[in-house]
């Protein structure tokens, strides 16, 4: 009866350790999240206009610079929450940092692109957080009626501003994905997306630079983390 009694006590011991980590771990997301929504409100609060009239939207890249010297582009995608500067980053370290540069699980929005936005491709990342932040929403592209109502999005830079064109969504294994392109030019690449694509989109335009939008995908998740991503790749025009 004293043993039984003995690992009861023991049983509920380390049930109340892992509720109580639990909690701790729910806790620690949730303000996170709100210092990352806060930080990110302010930095559009104070960097951001936009002409009532024409809706143009101006944007204070002297302001942005003096936050972190590591912003090179802001991008928006209306009727989501993806409105977010864009980090130049060497050593993935805004996979866990937000723009200012303080840790947080949810990162940034972030391009190892030497030369992001100059170059033909440009790659951005972003985590696919289960509380909607960050590039969570990328995730919505599989459903057709959001896809028809989001084909178009703004990337803004300190030189020149893109109206970015979606003309292919897929998911894929990272190493495969690697692989599949490694060998292939730009124009070879663009073929190569076009076919990958969920969805057939008719598009004629000479399409000279791009930018792949990159975030984990649970789609035939063979491995935990997940080795799949989501892959929304779009036409960048200037406007």
């Amino acid at each position: 009866m004293r043993c039984k009694k003995i690992l009861a006590i023991v049983i509920i011991s380390i049930s109340m350790i892992i509720f109580a980590l639990c909690m701790y771990s729910v806790l620690k997301d949730m303000g996170e999240l709100k210092e990352n929504n806060e930080s990110t409100d302010n930095l559009i609060e104070e960097s951001i206009e936009i002409n009532e009239k024409t809706r143009e939207k101006y944007i204070d890249w002297d302001y942005l610079k003096s936050v972190n010297e590591d912003i090179v582009a802001w991008i928006e995608i209306e009727g989501t929450n993806i409105n977010y500067p864009i980090l130049k980053d060497k050593d993935i370290y805004y996979l866990k940092h937000s723009f200012d540069k303080k840790y947080n699980s949810n990162g940034s929005i972030f391009t190892t692109n030497t030369n992001p936005f100059e170059d033909a491709e440009t790659i951005v990342y972003g985590h696919n957080m289960r509380n909607g932040s960050m590039f969570s929403n990328l995730s919505n592209y599989w459903n057709k009626n959001f896809f028809d109502s989001h084909i178009k999005f703004k990337i803004y830079t300190s030189s020149c501003n893109y109206e970015a064109t979606v003309f292919s969504i897929y998911s894929i294994g990272i190493e495969t994905e690697s692989n599949n392109i490694k060998k292939l030019d730009f124009n070879e690449r663009i073929d190569y997306y076009k076919k990958a694509s969920k969805y057939y989109i008719e598009n004629d335009e000479k399409i000279n630079k791009i930018v792949k939008l990159s975030t984990c995908s649970y789609i035939n998740a063979k491995t935990s983390p997940t080795d799949q991503r989501y892959y929304i790749i779009a036409n960048l025009i200037k406007i």
